[in-house]
């Protein structure tokens, strides 16, 4: 049985949140690559998205929600509004309490401290723990000093506002592992803010995918799953390459998803839940 970062015995999670209040560390990647690793495992998910970007309702259709951001003039007006804007998230919450089906909460860099104060103001804390969901929240980080520094604070912040949910840092080497010069600023950040929580919170190290094998993916619109699953020829269509790099191609996406599936499995994302035969 999988255990939790504290040895208590882990329950699938129910609702799994992904944010940071850092832009391009990867969030709707991380989302994305959730969402797969539990459709290639036969989980059922749907997707809550609180930003403005297209990429997830352009992979997932209709199985994605976009909340509108919350504005702040609104805000300023009517402190209050922040529960109507919110009001999709919290429906799609007890919709995934009642049938079973995991919820991913895609929180946008902008709004991922109107959600923290959103979750506090109507303790969305006590609802998961009357309710004996189980609920994770991925913080992605790259290694770079405003990443971590951001991940620094959203795991503290969602500490405090949801203390019963799990927390977990995804990093990602998107920009380069993890090492940095003794005594620089990168070096700081890591070694006094991150490195302390990751060693007291669930750990996903996702490995770097090269550039230039999932760009041309990302370029046609395709998921890790359609890649992996496609022929050679489909491969050359989407990405205009010869079929030797067409094959190389797939294989470092499919290298990419395995790891990326083992870093995951801890977590029991990708375990079948009740709602998963509905």
């Amino acid at each position: 049985m999988e255990t939790t970062s504290n040895g208590s015995p882990r329950k699938t999670p129910r609702v799994i949140f992904v944010g940071s209040d850092k832009g391009g560390v990867g969030k709707s990647f991380v989302s994305a690559l959730v969402a797969d690793l539990m459709e290639i495992n036969g989980r059922n998910f749907r997707i809550v998205q609180i930003d403005e970007q297209k990429r997830l309702p352009a992979l997932f259709g209709d199985r994605v929600t976009t909340v509108a951001p919350a504005r702040l003039d609104d805000l300023r007006r009517d402190p209050a509004a922040i529960v109507t804007a919110f009001d999709p998230l919290y429906a799609a919450i007890e919709r995934s309490l009642e049938d079973g089906v995991a919820l991913i909460v895609d929180i946008g860099g902008p709004q991922q401290v109107l959600v923290e104060e959103y979750c506090g103001l109507v303790d969305l804390d006590a609802d998961l723990i009357e309710a004996g969901a189980s609920a994770i929240w991925l913080v992605p980080a790259t290694a770079e000093p405003e990443a971590m520094g951001g991940a620094v604070r959203t795991a503290k912040a969602v500490e405090r506002v949801l203390p019963s949910v799990t927390r977990g840092i995804v990093l990602n080497g998107r920009d380069g592992p993890f090492q940095f010069y003794p005594g620089s600023p990168a070096d700081l950040v890591w070694r006094e803010g991150l490195e302390p929580i990751c060693r007291t919170v669930d750990l996903v190290k996702l490995p770097a995918i090269a550039p230039g094998s999932w760009l041309p993916f990302e370029a046609a619109g395709k998921r890790f799953v359609d890649v992996v699953a496609a022929e050679i020829p489909d491969i050359q269509a989407w990405t205009g390459r010869s079929r030797p790099a067409a094959k190389v191609l797939r294989g470092d996406v499919a290298a990419f998803l395995a790891h990326a599936s083992q870093s995951f499995k801890a977590l029991s994302l990708q375990a079948r839940g009740h709602g998963d035969d509905a």
